[in-house]
């Protein structure tokens, strides 16, 4: 199984990190203020763990092991890590801009909302060739056009509010990752997502050099 081919010891071994990770945080979370921020990324950590254990699962039938291997290849980036990467983006925009919470929070609840929504259906592009029942063709061509979305929010949102600071932060080097990360993503997940996510133009690009490069550039922007 091609990304997961992990021996079964090496596989064991990330979701205990995974799981001390969020157990780390969790705590922490728990003897702190509870926060928007808090709950975006203890969601994201608790599915960190959760969606990689469908690694540990290898059915014989093909169609049904691609459903579960999409729900670590794809769910981890379109899900799980864009959740992870917003929560920490917020966090730093206010720390880095002195914007009000409440403004950071808006924006972060309509990208959650948007990342959840086309991300989780937008899982279908790639059942087009699998052996799915054909209604992913239309479930996966719509909603996966929506998946730069998010990704374009995350722009929007980075440089709006370090347009809209308060205060020069000392730590330029943070500023310049808010806004870079963002759009590298966008152009990885988004932009090269997009060009080749319509089951007709699917079919004629997956599994080429275009498909690499969205994989890699996405998970760069992260």
């Amino acid at each position: 199984r091609e990304f997961l081919e992990q021996p079964l010891i090496t596989k064991i071994g990330i979701v205990v990190v995974c799981l001390g990770f969020l157990y780390n945080v969790g705590m922490t979370v728990l003897k702190g203020r509870k926060t928007a921020i808090n709950v975006v990324m203890m969601t994201g950590l608790i599915g960190l763990a959760v969606m990689f254990l469908f690694s540990f699962y290898n059915p014989d039938n093909l169609t049904r092991d691609k459903f579960y291997w999409w729900y670590v290849v794809h769910l981890w980036v379109e899900g799980v890590w864009e959740l992870i990467m917003a929560a920490m983006l917020a966090y730093v925009l206010i720390k880095i801009t002195g914007v009000d919470r409440e403004v950071i929070e808006k924006w972060l609840y309509v990208i959650v909302a948007m990342a959840l929504i086309s991300g989780i259906l937008g899982t279908g592009h790639h059942y087009f060739w699998i052996g799915a029942p054909t209604v992913w063709l239309w479930v996966g061509s719509i909603f996966s056009t929506l998946e730069p979305l998010p990704f374009f929010a995350m722009v929007l949102f980075a440089f709006n509010m370090i347009n809209r600071r308060r205060r020069e932060h000392p730590n330029k080097a943070a500023a310049l990752w808010a806004m870079g990360t963002t759009v590298t993503a966008f152009l990885g997940a988004g932009v090269w997502g997009f060009l080749h996510t319509l089951a007709p133009v699917n079919y004629y690009t997956h599994g080429t050099q275009l498909t690499a490069a969205h994989g890699h550039l996405a998970f760069y922007g992260a």
